[in-house]
Formats: C-alpha cells, sequence, structure tokens
C-alpha cells in the first residue's frame, strides 16, 4: 500500500506543475487569442496546418500533461480537428526537454534519440490525417458534459457555446475592449481555475490507476526473450499506456526495459507513451465526447503499432 501511495504522489508532484502550465498556456490562448486571428493567419490547407503544428510542438517543451489542455483550447478555437490532434501527439515526444532527456538516458546516442523524433512525427501525423475519414460531427462536451451543437460558423460556434472562452471572444468584440487591466487579470485567474479543476481531478484518477498499476507491475514476471516482435511491441506499448509516465522522463524508465525488450520494442514505449496514457485518456474526456475520446485511443494505438511493427521489420533495430 505504501509503495502505491508514493507511486501515486511521485506521479501527481510530477504532473501537477506541468498541467498547471498548461492551464495557463490555454486561458491565454482562449482569452487573447480571437478566432479571428486564427482565420486569418493559420494556414488554410491541411499539409500547413500540419507543418505549423508540429513547429509548435517542437518550439513549446512541455510534456503530456500541458498539451492535452491546450489542444482542447485549440480546437474550442476552431483550429482544424487534423492539426490541433498533430500538435497533441507530437508535442511531448519532439519538444527540446525530451529530446535532451532521451539522448542523456541513452547515454548519448543520437540514433535512437532520431528514431524516436521521426517516428513520433510519422505516427502524429498519421493520427491526425486519419480524423479526415469520417470526421467527427461534435468532439466538444461542454461545461455540462454536454456536445457543443453543429456551426455553419464560428460565431454561431460561441453562441451555443457556454465555455468561458467563448463567452470572453463575445464579449470581447464589444465591451471588453475597454476593460482594465486588473478586470482582464480576474477573468484570467478564474478562467485557469475552473480548467486546472476541471482538468486536475481526471489527472488525480488517472494518477492513482498508473500508481495502482505501478506496484502491481512490479510484482509481475516479464518473459519477453522468447517472444515475437509483435507481442513484445504490444507488451511494451501497452505498459506505456498504463504507466503513464512523464515524457519528460520516461526515457529513463524505458532504458531499464532493455535487458528484456528488444530497441524496437523500447522505442515502441517511447513513441506511443506521451502520445496516450491513461491520465491523458481521462484529462481528454473531461472535455471531448467519450466517441472522440474512444476513437482517439484506438487510432493513435493501432497506427503507432502498425508503424513501429513495420520499422521493426525492415531493420530499424539493426540501425540502432
Amino acid at each position: 500500500m505504501s509503495q502505491t501511495i508514493q507511486a501515486f504522489l511521485g506521479i501527481i508532484l510530477q504532473a501537477f506543475p506541468f498541467l498547471i502550465t498548461g492551464v495557463l498556456l490555454s486561458s491565454l490562448i482562449g482569452m487573447f487569442v480571437s478566432r479571428r486571428f486564427i482565420e486569418r493567419y493559420f494556414p488554410k490547407n491541411i499539409a500547413g496546418g500540419i507543418v505549423f503544428a508540429l513547429i509548435g510542438g517542437f518550439c513549446l517543451p512541455v510534456c503530456d500533461c500541458v498539451s492535452i489542455p491546450v489542444f482542447r483550447s485549440l480546437v474550442k478555437k476552431g483550429i482544424p480537428l487534423t492539426s490541433a490532434i498533430v500538435f497533441m501527439c507530437a508535442s511531448p515526444v519532439i519538444n527540446p526537454v525530451v529530446i535532451l532527456s532521451t539522448y542523456y538516458a541513452f547515454g548519448g546516442n543520437v540514433r535512437i534519440v532520431a528514431a524516436r523524433v521521426s517516428l513520433g512525427i510519422v505516427c502524429a501525423v498519421l493520427t491526425g490525417l486519419s480524423f479526415l475519414i469520417k470526421r467527427p460531427h461534435n468532439p466538444l462536451k461542454n461545461e455540462k458534459g454536454e456536445t457543443f451543437h453543429a456551426a455553419s460558423s464560428p460565431a454561431e460556434s460561441c453562441t451555443h457555446s457556454t465555455c468561458s472562452c467563448c463567452a470572453h471572444n463575445m464579449e470581447s468584440d464589444t465591451e471588453t475592449h475597454h476593460a482594465g487591466a486588473f478586470d482582464t487579470f480576474v477573468h484570467f485567474l478564474e478562467h485557469s481555475r475552473r480548467e486546472f479543476f476541471e482538468v486536475g481531478s481526471y489527472l488525480i484518477i488517472g494518477a492513482a490507476l498508473s500508481a495502482a498499476f505501478q506496484t502491481l507491475g512490479g510484482k509481475l514476471p516479464l518473459i519477453a526473450g522468447n517472444t515475437g516482435k509483435a507481442l513484445s511491441l504490444f507488451i511494451m506499448m501497452s505498459f506505456a499506456f498504463l504507466l503513464s509516465l512523464c515524457s519528460s522522463s520516461d526515457a529513463v524508465i524505458g532504458r531499464t526495459f532493455m535487458p528484456r525488450f528488444s530497441i524496437g520494442s523500447v522505442m515502441g514505449f517511447l513513441v506511443f507513451g506521451p502520445m496516450m496514457d491513461i491520465k491523458n485518456m481521462l484529462m481528454l474526456s473531461s472535455g471531448f465526447t467519450k466517441n472522440f475520446t474512444f476513437r482517439l485511443v484506438i487510432s493513435s494505438f493501432t497506427i503507432c503499432y502498425l508503424v513501429m511493427l513495420g520499422a521493426m521489420f525492415s531493420g530499424l533495430e539493426a540501425l540502432l
């Protein structure tokens, strides 16, 4: 029991600072980035939007706890869903903090770092593109847990929405242009507080489940030496989902699996884990419908699995 509590506190203490950062960034986007700005400057074509998302993911040194609130805010603001998904999936894998931690964990092996980043980009882009097939009608929920109504324009979308960011945007077009700095700051704090408690509650549940698995998982025998590539990759990706490690430190844990698992399987652990795990799934469910969340979890796992399996059979492990 004490090990479970220690694991739970470790996850919470590690995740909360990043969650706060994500909530603050989300509030800044929600309050100060207007839909008109996005419609005017965000790339109109799919390829440009994906490139823009990848650049943003690289430049934002955050872990997966930050990317979820920012992802929700981007979708609310009207960023194309494909680009927003690419940002959410890629940013915890390709940002400078993760690159440096991977470099350190694997003793300066540049090829492992390059493989993690490049495979992460491929998986993130393919996951985003998969949502061009049968696009979700209403992925977002409002604060009462109900789905947003479909809208034919940004203005109509905001009239149906009860979220604070849309409410603020509607006001900013009329009255709040004249609001003082103090009132704006108070509104910013209130927006951040509500989102923190909303997303944080799901993070706590995810951390508790992850801590329980970490304690139990340490007592389970791992006999992966004689298993095939497909099974060992599936095991490691499942571990990544259940352990819910922070992307800024998961490379150190992944390195410890090397004696019992191949480097290709460990690479699957490092690529998929930051994109989706228990706590990310629960945090997503706080703002998105169950159907969308389920589809995103299954799509990201399936695409990562197939990409990693293809890379393993193509000779990736020999190169690393």
